[in-house]
């Protein structure tokens, strides 16, 4: 299984945008895993199987936007909502052993709606709009990785872009503010400016880019990382092993992802094995 370090929130803040964390939130914090993580893909299809982990997810974002930046989002019960937050949004979580979401991030199709296009196209220098030419169009929004795990980080980094790979993604959309868009630039997202620095209304300086969807960008991160693992997994809604609790599946991924080569082979190789244990009576 591979190492996890444990990283102090207080050192990694700066590079995540988070000058301190409130009482619930560095609570959260406390517990980091060690051992194996997989990143879930968690789509419309399947997103009944993670009420808890979305409404942690919410409850973070609430905790780090909303509390910690000041910024005017909506809030209900306790936790960030925004009009990405639809049918059409995925989310990528990254859990730990026990299924606590310790970080996550939303991809959605940009065609019908963009945070960027439609709410601040400002930031694009020329016709925003024109951007939904390109038919691969997909944004990011609401990146949190609590206690600011290295290895998460490269997790969502590469995950992100296959992901988008295998949705026949082209490009993906972001308005990162500047401090984020260092940090990621830093370690290793080739970010394309699609206008000048320019304030929001929450009293920071945000960036519109995009960013490269192919096979060559995730190529680089992987080379520039050392990562060669398969750490991506979806659940299939109709499996006879979806009854099983998240921490029972996960489990057999991360088992199954020790000789997998791509996601494809991780995820007939983890239903196999699930199978299998139904089977002996293993798991119920």
């Amino acid at each position: 299984m591979r190492a996890r370090r444990r990283s102090s929130l207080a050192c990694r803040a700066r590079q995540y945008a988070v000058s301190r964390i409130p009482p619930l939130a560095a609570a959260m914090s406390c517990s980091r895993r060690t051992e194996a993580s997989m990143i879930h893909i968690c789509s419309n299809k399947n997103r009944h199987l993670y009420r808890e982990q979305l409404k942690t997810m919410h409850l973070q974002r609430c905790e780090l936007f909303v509390k910690v930046k000041g910024w005017n989002l909506k809030v209900i019960d306790g936790g960030e909502y925004d009009d990405g937050d639809d049918d059409r949004a995925v989310y990528l979580l990254s859990l730990d052993e026990t299924g606590y979401c310790y970080g996550s991030i939303r991809v959605r199709p940009a065609d019908d709606f963009s945070m960027l296009i439609d709410n601040m196209p400002h930031h694009v220098e020329g016709d925003a709009a024109a951007l939904r030419q390109d038919p691969g169009l997909w944004e990011m929004a609401r990146w949190i990785n609590i206690g600011g795990d290295p290895a998460a980080g490269q997790e969502i980094r590469i995950g992100l872009i296959e992901y988008l790979l295998e949705q026949g993604a082209h490009q993906c959309l972001a308005l990162p503010d500047v401090s984020v868009l260092s940090y990621a630039i830093r370690t290793g997202w080739r970010l394309r400016p699609l206008g000048a620095p320019k304030p929001y209304p929450e009293g920071g300086v945000a960036v519109a880019v995009s960013l490269p969807i192919d096979r060559a960008e995730a190529s680089y991160l992987r080379d520039l990382t050392g990562r060669r693992d398969v750490f991506m997994m979806e659940i299939d809604p109709a499996a006879p092993w979806a009854h099983l609790s998240l921490t029972v599946i996960e489990a057999a991924f991360a088992e199954a992802a020790q000789q997998a080569s791509d996601r494809h082979e991780l995820t007939a190789a983890a239903d196999a094995l699930l199978r299998h244990r139904l089977e002996l009576g293993q798991v119920a």
